[in-house]
């Protein structure tokens, strides 16, 4: 599984590159952090049904974001992000 985290806001160059290379995996889980969580408001079309969404609670909190139905909000989300990464056979990929 490939695990990308994402904290750039949409429309940046960083998640535009982000979001082909996600298309481009086969099964991939994806961390919004940071400015990353505004992603949750348009993510319609822009992440493929294959790829788990995982945000972090504080900073969806912090931004006022009301996630949608498919991203999961962690209470413990750098210890799952952290963990995911270290047992991953995948590629990891940060923007």
């Amino acid at each position: 599984m490939d695990v990308f985290l994402l904290t750039k806001p949409p429309k940046s160059e960083r998640s535009e590159l982000c979001l082909k290379l996600l298309v481009r995996s086969e099964r991939s889980r994806l961390y919004l952090a940071g400015d990353g969580v505004y992603h949750l408001l348009s993510q319609a079309g822009e992440i493929p049904p294959s790829c788990d969404v995982l945000a972090c609670k504080e900073d969806v909190a912090a931004r006022g974001v009301v996630p949608s139905g498919r991203a999961e909000v962690l209470d413990e989300f750098y210890d799952n992000l952290v963990e995911e990464v270290m047992e991953s056979t995948g590629r990891f990929f940060s923007f």
